[in-house]
């Protein structure tokens, strides 16, 4: 073999092996373990802010309703409110949608539901004839509330939402879930319980 055909040889051999570098590259045959993790953390960062978006973040007009005590209302009810995170009843702070950024005129200005302690005893108070949603409540309160979680709990693989509405003579049962959440319309007299739990199967 002479010498230019052994240097057309080498040649080849060199294009072809870098040709196949560069296809292995491209198919990721390199990457190190670092690179890996740090695209899957980061696949796991953006799922979980996409998890974790607030309905509060887009509230309901209601929430920035205000209401005066002492004044002529058309509507003054009150609901009970129960909420239970794996079991646990979560405390429901008192003087919700009183003297807020929205509502900060004297002590009797608040918003159209609101908490005066931490019973779980709503207020639903209108200027206006009308109906308004629980949902309004967690608006007002800042937390996030649907049928996909409630606070920075969220529905997945092994947990779920679920929502029972009953007179003060009955308890929770299967008879009375309902799945409308933060669109379910709020009745006089009603207690109210949201479970964030284990799937029940």
């Amino acid at each position: 073999m002479d010498r230019e055909t052994t240097f057309w040889s080498v040649v080849t051999a060199v294009a072809l092996a870098g040709l196949l570098l560069l296809l292995a590259s491209d198919k990721g045959l390199f990457d190190t373990d670092d690179q890996s993790s740090s695209e899957q953390e980061e696949s796991t960062t953006n799922e979980t802010q996409t998890q974790m978006n607030s309905s509060a973040d887009t509230p309901d007009p209601l929430a920035f309703e205000c209401v005066q005590h002492g004044e002529q209302l058309s509507r003054h009810d009150h609901v009970t409110l129960r909420i239970y995170v794996n079991g646990e009843q979560q405390l429901i702070e008192s003087a919700v949608g009183i003297q807020t950024d929205v509502c900060n005129g004297n002590e009797d200005y608040m918003h159209a539901i609101h908490t005066h302690d931490d019973a779980g005893r709503l207020h639903i108070e209108l200027n206006d004839a009308g109906e308004i949603s629980l949902g309004v409540f967690f608006d007002i309160w800042g937390y996030h509330f649907d049928e996909t979680g409630i606070f920075d709990y969220r529905a997945n693989s092994t947990h779920e939402m679920a929502m029972h509405v009953f007179a003060s003579d009955e308890t929770a049962a299967e008879e009375n879930l309902v799945s409308s959440f933060d669109d379910y319309l709020l009745q006089n007299g009603e207690i109210i319980e949201v479970h964030y739990r284990l799937r029940s199967s």
